[in-house]
């Protein structure tokens, strides 16, 4: 149902976007955008594979998705000289994810064997995610059309869809300790995310066609994550409002 919804969503913006008043114009836009996820998961809750005699995962083992920069681009609709309708796009970022181990495990690992395994992969990079995040705004710019400079707000729709790899190092830490045989492969899943979302920038205008903007937005995003091998299997969720800051260049037509 969540994917009908979005291309039901998806269909109006482009009925609208594809309007036939000749006064309306498009902006794409181009530029770069710097993601900061602030995405740190809560802790995985389940079971550790065979290498730990499948006991619980203890509090305290996170899984935290690093900032990223990416190609951002955009398309616009003009309705009227004040209002828009942008499909924010980009190329698809990989992101680091780095393991998190807790104090308290920490402070066990001259008492156990597990906990400083854990502790050993503490900070390590031991996966990788792809994320494809396309985002639907109603905006708002302020002033009146012959102004070269217009602050813009806003509101839309996001849906996330979020694949996810581990490393060489997310797979040794699945794999053998000890005499115990490897547990690849190793299997991520994360669910799709509907949330809203917000911007604010800036638009300057070069000429009649060109312009240089700046923006930042965020999204509202909830992700259960699941990470299944051969002898176990844990589950977290990312609950987050990243922030991803844009610059761009603008061609109306």
């Amino acid at each position: 149902m969540r994917i009908q919804h979005f291309k039901f969503a998806a269909c109006a913006v482009l009925s609208v976007m594809a309007g036939s008043a000749a006064a309306q114009s498009y902006t794409f836009k181009l530029g770069g955008a710097h993601l900061d996820p602030r995405a740190t998961s809560s802790d995985l809750e389940g079971v550790f594979p065979a290498w730990a005699a499948n006991a619980a995962v203890p509090p305290g083992v996170q899984l935290a998705v690093q900032p990223k920069s990416f190609v951002y681009f955009s398309l616009a609709r003009a309705l009227n000289d004040n209002w828009e309708v942008e499909a924010a796009l980009g190329v698809p970022p990989k992101a680091d994810v780095k393991l998190r181990i807790g104090d308290n495990i920490k402070a066990l690992t001259g008492v156990s064997a597990n906990a400083a395994y854990l502790a050993s992969f503490d900070n390590q990079t031991v996966a990788r995610i792809t994320a494809v995040t396309p985002t639907i705004f109603l905006n708002y710019k302020l002033g009146d059309a012959s102004s070269a400079c217009r602050p813009f707000v806003g509101v839309g729709i996001n849906y996330s869809h979020i694949t996810a790899k581990t490393t060489a190092a997310g797979d040794s830490f699945y794999s053998a300790h000890g005499a115990v045989a490897s547990e690849a492969p190793v299997d991520i899943k994360l669910t799709d995310s509907f949330g809203l979302a917000f911007q604010t920038g800036v638009s300057y205008k070069l000429d009649k066609n060109w312009s240089i903007n700046a923006s930042w937005l965020t999204a509202a995003v909830k992700n259960n994550m699941t990470i299944t091998t051969p002898t176990s299997r844990q589950t977290a969720t990312y609950r987050y409002h990243p922030s991803v800051f844009t610059a761009s260049v603008g061609y109306t037509f």
